[in-house]
């Protein structure tokens, strides 16, 4: 989750939902900034386009953008003119964990287990002794 910060910019208040617009104004009015390109993460699996910013000093990011709700953000992960040609929303397919594959281990197969046992007992298949 990405804290919102009031800011106030030569320009007035960012507002709306412009996020690129705000995050751009922030930019332009204040060096040692740079506009943070990825997506929000709303319920239902929805991904929306969003821009925050970050303090190139000290790595610190925020949000310029008053929402309604704080949603969790994730960096894409690609260029800048990739980014710019996604759509500003996409549907994830619902996701089903896959279901845990359990494997029994020979030593716990009856017949199976006592001929291993004698294996390891002898010392393994090609024991001289």
């Amino acid at each position: 989750m990405i804290p919102y910060k009031y800011v106030k910019l030569r320009s007035g208040l960012p507002g709306g939902y412009d996020a690129h617009e705000n995050a751009d104004d922030l930019v332009a009015e204040s060096p040692g900034y740079r506009v943070v390109r990825g997506w929000l993460m709303s319920p239902g699996g929805i991904l929306d386009k969003h821009f925050i910013v970050e303090n190139i000093l000290t790595g610190e990011r925020f949000d310029v953008t008053p929402l309604d709700l704080r949603m969790p953000f994730f960096e894409h992960p690609g260029t800048k003119d990739e980014f710019e040609g996604l759509w500003h929303q996409i549907s994830m397919p619902p996701y089903s964990p896959p279901v845990r594959l359990v494997v029994q281990d020979d030593m716990d197969r009856g017949a199976g287990a006592a001929a291993s046992q004698a294996v390891l007992q002898a010392g393994g298949p090609d024991n001289d002794a």
